[in-house]
């Protein structure tokens, strides 16, 4: 997919792209855009741009470009200031995305910085948004501790899934849906992974399932066989699996050339649908019986926001049906945040970070692609999605994302 850098898109820019995108989808005045004089208010991102099969990057961006073009239509904020989104690439690897944290949050008129698919990095940067006062929005990790973080006040905020509640209807996935009492868990030796099986030592018992083998593996992970043989071995009905799309295609190529009464049906958690699962791991789709969790869909979405939004990544994308958007939550939730923080700037009156923070904290019902907020954040509940979000989907050979019933 040709995606085209956002970052490079400049201000003098916005009445084309106003004029591009009108088709009865944005209001792009011209007078208003013309009004967008004053210095940007910036919007930081930092992602693991250099991962090849990761697709979370280029969904987040496009999620965050499209609300930023409607509110700049509008007059921007602060009385007509654009937004502006800035980007950097951690490459996958916390401390570097710890750092790059530090070096958006110390630039001038950044209100927030997104952290995307690897929670293992934005747990890490955690500290730095509370030394230097900035909101860290995460718009894809989900461990519980972005949020559970101990800070007071915590400048950490989520609109995305949490591992407390998403990992908990996983369970009840695997119990009701695969009538499964005995699991096997696959997890990553990571923030992430500790962070789930937290969920499945306090969940699994009072749901009725019992974890029979937990098996642990690191990022890089060649081979599952033996991981798959000691489920066998437990007798286990079922697979909770938590992994990125490069682990992911090798656990399911490995499960696909089993006999098929050996091949356990997986519950699994939404990291492989960041990046280009379909491609990697092919034919083992057909085989494998695999549902993902995801918090949203374009799919038969009938929201205004969403509607728009989705409009927005086809003609930017060059796209012809909603089933071909990749990693659709991350745009989602990227697109809701960007909203979310525009409220929040114009509430606050300034580009302070503590300012923002509060604001965040206090804001007004909006209507966004994924839900409807009122309101996303208080003091004391700084993730703005429950667990009302959750839905499951199977990936088909094209990468379309099918919601099941």
């Amino acid at each position: 997919m040709k995606f085209t850098k956002l970052t490079s898109i400049k201000p003098y820019r916005l009445i084309e792209l106003c004029a591009a995108f009108v088709m009865g989808t944005f209001s792009c005045g011209l007078a208003q855009a013309s009004q967008l004089t004053g210095m940007p208010v910036l919007v930081g991102l930092d992602e693991a741009y250099s991962i090849k099969s990761n697709t979370a990057p280029q969904a987040i961006e496009r999620g965050v470009q499209a609300a930023i073009d409607e509110i700049n239509a509008k007059g921007g904020v602060l009385g007509g200031r654009p937004l502006k989104l800035i980007t950097t690439d951690n490459q996958g690897v916390a401390a570097r995305g710890k750092d790059n944290f530090a070096q958006m949050a110390s630039r001038p008129d950044v209100i927030a910085v997104l952290g995307g698919k690897f929670s293992p990095v934005t747990v890490e940067s955690l500290s730095e948004a509370q030394r230097l006062r900035v909101p860290l929005i995460s718009v894809w990790g989900s461990a519980d501790q972005i949020t559970d973080n101990g800070g007071d006040p915590s400048y950490a905020f989520r609109v995305s899934l949490k591992d407390s509640w998403g990992v908990e209807a996983m369970l009840l996935r695997a119990r009701t849906h695969y009538k499964a009492s005995r699991l096997c868990a696959v997890l990553p030796n990571t923030a992430w992974g500790r962070s789930s099986d937290s969920v499945l030592g306090a969940k699994a018992t009072v749901i009725g399932i019992r974890v029979v083998a937990t098996r642990w593996y690191n990022w890089g992970e060649q081979s599952f066989v033996e991981v798959l043989k000691s489920c066998k071995q437990a007798n286990a009905q079922a697979m909770l699996l938590v992994a990125n799309e490069k682990e992911a295609a090798i656990l399911l190529s490995q499960m696909a050339e089993l006999p098929a009464s050996e091949r356990l049906p997986i519950v699994a958690h939404w990291g492989m649908t960041g990046g280009l699962i379909h491609e990697m791991a092919g034919p083992a789709l057909d085989k494998v019986d695999l549902q993902v969790i995801q918090t949203f869909s374009f799919i038969g979405n009938t929201r205004p926001a969403a509607k728009r939004l989705a409009n927005w990544i086809l003609k930017d994308a060059g796209l012809s049906r909603v089933q071909q958007i990749q990693s659709p939550v991350g745009s989602a939730h990227g697109y809701d945040a960007t909203h979310l923080l525009a409220l929040a700037v114009n509430k606050a009156g300034n580009t302070n970070g503590d300012e923002v923070r509060r604001a965040l904290e206090s804001l007004p019902a909006f209507e966004g692609a994924v839900r409807r907020y009122a309101p996303a954040f208080t003091a004391t509940r700084h993730d703005a999605l429950t667990a009302a979000q959750v839905l499951f989907v199977r990936i088909d050979r094209s990468g379309a994302l099918i919601p099941q019933k």
